[in-house]
């Protein structure tokens, strides 16, 4: 059931969420337009239509509003269901390892990158994302992590190289 009204994106281009729903626009060849938003708060325009729901990506048809990427995910499964996200049935792994990406993984990186730029990262951004999570942004803590990072993300790309070794699509 395609969307008669238009799929409006409101992102901004360094999400790696908001690239995870852009990728499946390709690969489902889903026609739908961009609104970028800033990367910190304040998203004046945003925040009333969500509800003060503060994460990117969020996808509007009409006047329905999908608020996270596994919501956003299914719901354009759900309308445009072929080339399907899932073959030969493998919904329930595909869904584990997105919540792994999404959770573990990422936040693995988040603590490398952050670590690594430190004292580069611009104190708005520190502020922005303590308000998101509400505990401390802490650079310092991250870049003292950095060596037990780096052994986890190891592991990590170990577990995905040892699932694309077999040689299989």
């Amino acid at each position: 059931m395609p969307a008669t009204s238009p799929i409006i994106m409101h992102h901004f281009d360094g999400s790696p969420f908001s690239e995870k729903v852009r990728i499946v626009f390709g690969l489902k060849d889903i026609a739908w337009t961009s609104v970028q938003i800033s990367r910190i708060m304040p998203r004046p325009d945003l925040m009333p239509m969500t509800g003060g729901y503060r994460r990117t990506p969020v996808m509007q048809i009409g006047a329905d509003i999908y608020c996270d990427t596994q919501c956003i995910l299914r719901e354009l499964q759900r309308r445009f269901p072929e080339p399907t996200l899932f073959p030969a049935g493998n919904e329930g792994i595909a869904w584990a390892t997105a919540m792994w990406t999404d959770r573990s993984f990422f936040q693995n990186n988040v603590n490398l990158v952050f670590g690594s730029l430190a004292d580069k990262v611009p104190q708005e951004f520190i502020a922005d994302r303590e308000k998101l999570r509400g505990a401390r942004f802490d650079v310092v803590a991250m870049k003292a992590a950095i060596p037990q990072m780096r052994d986890q993300f190891r592991a990590h790309l170990q577990w995905i190289e040892t699932q694309l070794s077999d040689g299989q699509k």
